[in-house]
């Protein structure tokens, strides 16, 4: 965690400490996003939601933990079981958007349910934003066609217009 920001960590804490877990909460969601490979955050980030008493919440974060304590892993059996046992909702609930060598490197010590490994294969597999891109550019090539069918009405019209 070398490269996070020490204030941020200490704001951290210190609303951890003053009971703000809401702000220690908010706080740890951003830092996840600028920085997505420290796992660290996430176990915090768990830790925040354990002690607002949303477990499932909890294991969604806990979930890529190397060494689960037992909490963690009934956390992160109730969060499969809020995605319904789905390995695909499961990859895509976990917003993982770091490394795809961290997930490869992670040998999880604890097979907390038969579908884990598949979670870990779907993250592996997940292309990132294709769908998004793809309708990107289906959007601004029929834009195109738009104004390019809009145009040559317009100007069949002004030559009935005239003769």
């Amino acid at each position: 965690m070398e490269k996070i920001p020490v204030k941020t960590i200490k704001k951290i804490e210190e609303d951890i400490e003053k009971n703000d877990l809401g702000k220690a909460r908010d706080r740890l969601h951003g830092l996840i996003s600028s920085y997505p490979n420290e796992l660290e955050l996430r176990r915090k980030l768990g830790d925040i939601y354990f002690a607002l008493k949303y477990p499932s919440m909890a294991g969604r974060y806990w979930y890529l933990e190397k060494n689960k304590t037992s909490e963690m892993v009934k956390a992160c059996i109730l969060f499969e079981k809020s995605m319904g046992n789905d390995p695909f909702r499961i990859a895509q609930a976990l917003k993982f958007k770091g490394d795809s060598e961290i997930l490869i490197e992670l040998e999880l010590d604890q097979v907390i349910s038969p579908i884990q490994n598949k979670v870990k294969e779907s993250l592996l597999e997940q292309p990132d934003d294709v769908l998004n891109d793809n309708l990107v550019s289906l959007g601004c090539f029929s834009i195109i066609i738009l104004t390019i069918l809009f145009a040559l009405i317009g100007v069949y019209a002004f030559f009935t217009w005239i003769f």
